[in-house]
């Protein structure tokens, strides 16, 4: 699974330079990375923002980040230099689809879109 994060400035702040946002996304990576099931956790520039990729276990790693408050703090200080949440997608690979694909079948038929 990969969890795809990307970031722009939503309140611009004079006072916020590069060298400052990018030395908090790496520090935001590193304490996310700590969590148990996050996984790895990047960043990269991109046009117009900073995306974050994440190669969490499964979606539990959302909670576990909630309930980490050297994680919350971490993102708090990506929000404090005035940057915000634009787009965040999961990516799954095929396998960790199957149960969703398998679960369809059981849904009765008066029931099903298709």
């Amino acid at each position: 699974m990969l969890r795809i994060t990307t970031w722009r400035i939503t309140n611009p702040r004079p006072e916020v330079t590069a060298q400052m946002a990018l030395q908090t996304f790496q520090e935001s990576c590193a304490a996310l990375e700590k969590v148990p099931g996050v996984g790895r956790v990047r960043f990269f520039l991109a046009n117009n923002s900073i995306v974050t990729v994440g190669e969490p276990e499964n979606y539990a790693a959302a909670d576990a980040i909630l309930k980490s408050k050297e994680a919350q703090i971490a993102v708090a200080k990506i929000f404090a230099l005035g940057y915000g949440i634009v787009e965040d997608q999961f990516l799954l690979e095929p396998a960790q689809a199957v149960p969703f694909t398998e679960a369809v079948q059981a849904v009765p038929a008066g029931l099903s879109r298709n």
